[in-house]
């Protein structure tokens, strides 16, 4: 398995760890939140350090420069969407609703991953073209 393979797998599994969390919600139990966030956190963050160490040859990641910087700074802006969140409910006190933070949050992150994904296919198709090989 490719070292691209596995930060993929590792994304997926963090996007996933919320599957039972949220059916545990649908049921009506209210599970505790931290063990499934550090699953989350573990898994995408590991997965998106792996990905952002796997280099290409030069003339593949020229193709779509602009782009990865954009969606690099939505995936940003995405996660510190929760910044103002926890200062209002843990430092400041205040009753707010999480669902303009996590409005926010997924906009950002899912937003910045299509883009990164654009990319990511337009170098697979520079490289299946120019007879070069695929992820290894």
């Amino acid at each position: 398995m490719s070292t691209m393979q596995i930060a993929n797998t590792l994304i997926i599994l963090g996007v996933l760890a919320w599957l039972p969390f949220l059916w545990q919600l649908a049921q009506g139990a209210y599970p505790n939140l931290l063990p499934y966030l550090a699953f989350h956190l573990t898994g995408v963050l590991s997965g998106a350090w792996l990905r952002s160490r796997q280099s290409a040859g030069s003339d593949v990641q020229a193709i779509g420069r602009g782009r990865v910087l954009a969606s690099k700074v939505m995936i940003y802006l995405g996660v510190l969407a929760w910044g103002p969140y926890f200062y209002l409910t843990r430092v400041a006190a205040a009753d707010v609703e999480m669902t303009g933070f996590l409005v926010a949050h997924l906009t950002g992150v899912l937003g910045g991953a299509a883009l990164r994904g654009s990319v990511e296919i337009q170098r697979m198709a520079h490289r299946r073209r120019n007879g070069g090989e695929a992820d290894s």
